[in-house]
């Protein structure tokens, strides 16, 4: 629904009430805002305002630069996955926002690359860890991984 569809429906709403009802014609605006999901029973923003303020900071952190790195090059699976915990919650910590691991492309690895699933796999079971994904090129392109990071309770 556009906002001409809105004010459409509340010059409605208000005309109805003026004529029909003591009730304030505000009061049923709020009712139609939150039968629609635009306002919640709280007054609060519902979820049509939640998901442009979700877009706009998902824009807000994809451009953003990361605030930390940890270079994981040298390291075994193991010792990458202990360093990226500690990375984790010491930047959640210090209040960052969005973090670097360089785990490299395996070029070097004598089998298969070890550190980019073992980065994987820390990063996706640490509760501080949010979304994360491939770095853009200058970082790192494929040997890189971005991610964001939860604030802790």
């Amino acid at each position: 629904m556009d906002f001409g569809e809105v004010l459409d429906e509340w010059e409605k709403i208000n005309r109805e009430h003026k004529e029909s009802s003591s009730k304030p014609a505000t009061l049923a605006l709020e009712d139609w805002l939150s039968a629609n999901g635009i306002r919640d029973k709280d007054g609060e923003a519902g979820e049509a305002l939640d998901s442009a303020e979700r877009g706009r900071e998902s824009r807000r952190l994809a451009s953003l630069k990361p605030q930390a790195v940890l270079d994981l090059h040298g390291m075994t699976g193991e010792e990458a996955e202990s360093a990226i915990a500690d990375f984790v919650y010491s930047s959640s910590r210090s209040g960052l926002e969005k973090v670097l691991v360089i785990h490299g492309k395996g070029l070097h690895s004598a089998g298969a690359p070890v550190l980019k699933k073992a980065a994987r796999r820390a990063i996706e079971a640490h509760p501080l860890a949010g979304r994360f994904g491939e770095a853009d090129r200058a970082d790192g392109g494929s040997g890189a991984l971005w991610v964001l990071i939860r604030r802790s309770g």
